[in-house]
């Protein structure tokens, strides 16, 4: 619940809501109790940059996906202190994969941006 608060706090909780639904849809049900391999990561990051490219795919602003970012990182870090499992060293696995998640999206968009700069 307080996840929720911040991100209305912060005013990025229509992004958040976008970046939860496409990783759902996409990413959720493959594997879904390991991490993301960097194949997967490589190819959500692959997959935004042609998208963007064509227009396909929402952009988001960047410096609110990196909000995103911070407030999951917080998240996760608390888990981290009060987990000594090392089979459950993330704590919550599955916002540790969309954590990985918005990581390879804000990847992409540093790559559509860096693109967009450079031209």
């Amino acid at each position: 619940m307080r996840l929720f608060f911040k991100l209305i706090f912060n005013g990025i909780y229509l992004e958040y809501n976008w970046l939860f639904k496409e990783y759902r849809e996409n990413y959720n049900e493959i594997h879904r109790y390991n991490e993301l391999s960097p194949k997967e990561i490589k190819g959500i990051v692959k997959k935004y940059e042609l998208n963007f490219e064509k227009k396909i795919s929402k952009i988001l602003i960047f410096s609110k996906v990196k909000k995103i970012q911070d407030i999951l990182d917080r998240r996760l870090k608390k888990y981290q202190s009060n987990t000594y499992n090392e089979l459950d060293r993330f704590g919550d696995l599955g916002l540790y994969r969309f954590y990985q998640f918005v990581v390879a999206y804000k990847r992409a968009l540093e790559n559509y941006y860096k693109k967009i700069i450079l031209n």
